[in-house]
């Protein structure tokens, strides 16, 4: 809950998920637009779009993060310069498995209306084209690869 956030937390929270993508975006957009092309990827979480109890903090952060993405895909789309936020949903990883029992993992996939956790390829796939030539004119957006679940 919020009063329960540690105030150093939060400014760990805005450092790592704010401060240095946007320091990234600076430092590699000049770059970019000498080149006037560029394909950039703002990681976030299905919480950039959606937030639960307890997430207030890290909601914040990645809400923020999709904010950067937007303004900054409108400040570099006239270079050919697309920036986009790509936000995942619950992933079946190491440390998915670490953190979470079998039973765990299959009453969090029963919450998808897909019945499964995200593949790491699932995620990937999206990543490689968003970062192609085969994108030409997305920029700006918040692409959530998560079965389903922020829909219901």
């Amino acid at each position: 809950y919020i009063n329960d956030i540690v105030e150093n937390d939060w400014d760990e929270m805005i450092t790592v998920n704010l401060s240095a993508p946007f320091r990234l975006l600076k430092a590699i957009s000049k770059k970019m637009i000498t080149q006037q092309y560029g394909r950039v990827i703002n990681i976030a979480s299905i919480f950039s779009t959606i937030s639960k109890e307890k997430r207030s903090a890290y909601s914040a952060t990645k809400f923020g993060l999709h904010g950067l993405t937007v303004g900054v895909s409108n400040d570099l789309a006239r270079y050919n310069i697309l920036v986009n936020t790509l936000s995942p949903g619950f992933v079946m990883t190491d440390l998915t498995r670490k953190n979470l029992s079998a039973t765990e993992m299959e009453q969090l996939a029963n919450q998808v209306p897909a019945k499964r956790l995200a593949d790491v390829k699932d995620i990937s796939n999206v990543a490689v084209f968003l970062l192609s030539e085969m994108n030409t004119y997305l920029t700006g957006q918040n692409i959530v690869v998560d079965g389903g679940f922020t829909n219901v």
